[in-house]
């Protein structure tokens, strides 16, 4: 039998030639005294075609194993299964599995591992508990591969499961099963318990650091994740570039990537390619275009993520044409523009508003023969979804489908948004029960769909399915779905998800904060608004903008103005919340004032903002002002600023200025009927019926008719909705109605 050393150098031959030229492979690895190879021999030469991936040889090699009777040695098994699992062919590992003599902790790792790696997840958990179930005793790295199928599946409660088996075995303490607890805990969203792990360990290295930072950072603690980079820096142990990459990745401001900067300087880490991508990246995101171009310039190598991350930069900072320009210098430099190159590209023209931008530039990558994977597919789809192109959308689903992208959970989530934002919510609906493994996205796209298309009720069921479904909302389910008690008036069960979210820490996002704002307000609720209000930490400009709104509707326009003096750069909300709050408040010289102060702030007043001052003007009586200032106005004024002014010389029968109003409605096609109601009543208050009887005309030859009134009452936490057309809509209507006609009875009486 020859010995292992003999076989060192042969072994380095047959990794030569994989790397060279596979002709002399079969007379390598079949010498002619392959009769008197053992185990040992095998094994190498199936380390190597592991290594370069040649799986026919793995395949003549498992022949010869079996030729010469080893077929039942566990470590030539394990090579085997991982070879096979590495191939795709699953079915072959479980075959190689089935002829070893017996299963130990080395099989069944291997077979986890093979059955994980090809994404069979559940095939994984259902081997493990059958093996162990059977006896065989699961180590540390068990368990570190049956932690990443629980976190690869995203199940809390499944990971919870597995981890009271760690503490049953005694292996909490172990450092790579630590590791792999923090990694589960921070993907199925429990950051608490991944700190809980933390703590506990009697010794941590690097890994488990980046493990904690990436849980913090998952979990949206970017603050939280920074204090344990500083912790990291003052321990003893040495930080590597993945904390480096990782920290410019939560990075709060350019002072602090400054700060990561430096630190990454003087460690010796600017000269890694990666940690200078990640710093062009970083300095990109925070529109530091100089310091990112100054990286960029200084790198002695540079690949073709470093040229994707700088044509990223300039576009998400709005100079698309550079970005374009970057494109063919990186091809004159001997790169191919990849799908990555276009994506950013794209992604950021999209996030811009120049959405047809976006779809030319997804146009041009098809052009250069470039296939659109599914991130491209990802990144085209808002693009369509704010134009409103659903046959671009069926399109790209179509496209999607032959290139067998479609059943991809992101892109099934992206195709939920679109078609939900193009008013095509039954195919939304499809596309939703497709998806085999829903994620919070899912949910939470299929709930913000129903909730754009004013279906409250099914925004709400799907909100109640997904809890049962025992899927943990994140901030922007909570905030749309607050919005959605907000549009029926539901206080309940607004403050039962206020209670949610303050018992997840939720509370405190600035979007949810400013949610349960305009929530409270419009259920009526202005004093508990403030004291949200009043109690979250960082305020945004939505924020200030949801109080002041709120103060407004409920007619407290002095408070409204008070608070709006106190935001320092109001944004075209702000200004029309306040001239909202003058024109229910009657304060003509404040809103007046509020209006010509625009300027100073840089803010252009808007049709809204015009339609406000009209009103307010009107409402005081002085309808000549108003009339100058629609002739003021840089655009063509709009039905709805026409109508304002219209409703003001119905109020203060006006009868000229009410006319010269009610045409220019009618010139504009308008199809609101309630603006043709109102110019009929004008008309027949001075009894001119000549002219009623022709607006009355005018509306049916346009088809116009006035919208049903629709209502809503919450009971027992559903809300029922009754539309004044249709009364057997609901159940109980006979008995509604009947009720409805006594209490009208009493109250005449």
């Amino acid at each position: 039998m020859r010995t292992v050393s003999s076989l060192e150098p042969l072994t380095e031959t047959i990794a030569s030639a994989f790397r060279q030229n596979c002709g002399n492979l079969l007379s390598l690895a079949f010498p002619k005294t392959s009769n008197t190879l053992g185990a040992n021999y095998y094994e190498q030469v199936l380390e190597a075609c592991v290594v370069h991936r040649n799986f026919i040889l793995g395949r003549l090699i498992h022949s010869k194993i079996v030729v010469n009777g080893l077929q039942i040695d566990s470590f030539l098994s394990c090579k085997l299964i991982g070879l096979y699992s590495l191939s795709g062919d699953v079915s072959l590992a479980k075959f190689v599995l089935n002829q070893a003599s017996s299963c130990n902790p080395f099989l069944m790792n291997a077979m986890i591992r093979g059955y994980s790696m090809n994404e069979l997840y559940q095939q994984a958990l259902d081997f493990f508990y059958q093996t162990t179930g059977h006896g065989v005793k699961p180590d540390s790295y068990t368990f570190s591969c049956i932690l990443k199928v629980c976190t690869s599946l995203s199940d809390l409660q499944l990971g919870k499961k597995v981890h009271s088996l760690v503490f049953q075995s005694g292996l909490e303490s172990d450092l790579f099963v630590s590791n792999a607890l923090i990694a589960m805990y921070a993907k199925c969203g429990s950051l608490f318990d991944g700190i809980s792990v933390f703590e506990r360990m009697p010794e941590r290295d690097v890994i488990s650091w980046n493990s904690i930072i990436s849980a913090y950072s998952e979990n949206g603690y970017n603050q939280g994740a920074l204090d344990r980079v500083r912790e990291l820096a003052r321990s003893d142990l040495r930080t590597d570039d993945v904390t480096i990459i990782t920290s410019l990745t939560i990075s709060s401001s350019p002072l602090i990537i400054r700060e990561i900067h430096a630190f990454a300087f003087r460690k010796g880490f600017e000269s890694i390619s990666m940690v200078c991508n990640s710093l062009v990246t970083a300095y990109g995101q925070w529109g530091r275009i100089e310091d990112a171009r100054k990286i960029f310039d200084n790198m002695i190598r540079r690949d073709k993520v470093t040229w994707n991350s700088l044509i990223c930069s300039y576009a998400q900072n709005g100079f698309f044409e550079e970005s374009v320009q970057l494109l063919q210098e990186m091809q004159l430099n001997g790169f191919d523009a990849d799908v990555v190159s276009f994506c950013g590209v794209i992604s950021s023209l999209s996030q811009n508003g120049r959405s047809d931008k976006a779809v030319r530039m997804f146009k041009e990558l098809l052009s250069f023969g470039v296939k659109a994977d599914v991130i491209a597919i990802v990144s085209i789809l808002p693009a369509i979804a704010d134009l409103g192109h659903l046959n671009y959308c069926k399109e790209i689903h179509s496209y999607s489908y032959r290139n067998a992208f479609e059943s991809d959970r992101r892109v099934r989530n992206a195709l939920v948004s679109v078609y939900s934002k193009c008013g095509f919510i039954p195919k939304a609906v499809q596309v939703f029960k497709e998806i085999q493994n829903r994620d919070v996205i899912s949910w939470g796209s299929m709930i913000v769909g129903f909730a754009e298309n004013g279906d409250f009720d099914e925004a709400l069921k799907k909100f109640r399915e997904m809890i049962k479904a025992k899927m943990e909302p994140n901030p922007i389910t909570i905030t749309s779905i607050i919005s959605v008690c907000a549009g029926t008036s539901s206080l309940k069960q607004g403050r039962e998800i206020h209670l949610w979210a303050f018992k997840n820490g939720l509370e405190g996002q600035t979007f949810v904060g400013s949610a349960l704002i305009d929530m409270y307000s419009k259920c009526g609720r202005i004093i508990e608004a403030q004291r949200v209000f009043d109690l979250m930490q960082e305020k945004n400009s939505v924020s200030w903008n949801s109080l002041i709104s709120g103060y407004a509707v409920h007619g407290f326009g002095h408070k409204a103005v008070e608070i709006f003096k106190k935001v320092k750069e109001p944004d075209q909300v702000s200004f029309l919340a306040a001239l909202s709050a003058c024109s229910h408040g009657g304060l003509v010289d404040e809103g007046i004032r509020i209006f010509n102060s625009m300027k100073s702030f840089s803010v252009a007043p808007r049709e809204g903002h015009y339609s406000c001052m009209v009103d307010i003007l009107g409402r005081s009586g002085r309808l000549e002002e108003a009339l100058e200032l629609i002739k003021s106005m840089p655009t063509g004024a709009s039905a709805d600023i026409w109508a304002a002014l219209l409703g003001a010389c119905k109020i203060h029968s006006n009868l000229d200025i009410g006319i010269r109003a009610g045409t220019r409605i009618i010139e504009l096609g308008c199809e609101n009927p309630g603006y043709y109601v109102l110019f009929s009543n004008l008309m027949a208050d001075f009894g001119k019926w000549e002219d009623v009887q022709m607006i009355r005309k005018k509306m049916k030859e346009m088809g116009t008719k006035k919208g049903a009134g629709c209502s809503w009452i919450e009971v027992n936490k559903e809300v029922h909705s009754f539309v004044a057309t249709v009364k057997a809509q609901h159940p109980e209507w006979e008995c509604l109605f009947l009720l409805l006609k006594d209490m009208d009875s009493l109250m005449k009486g």
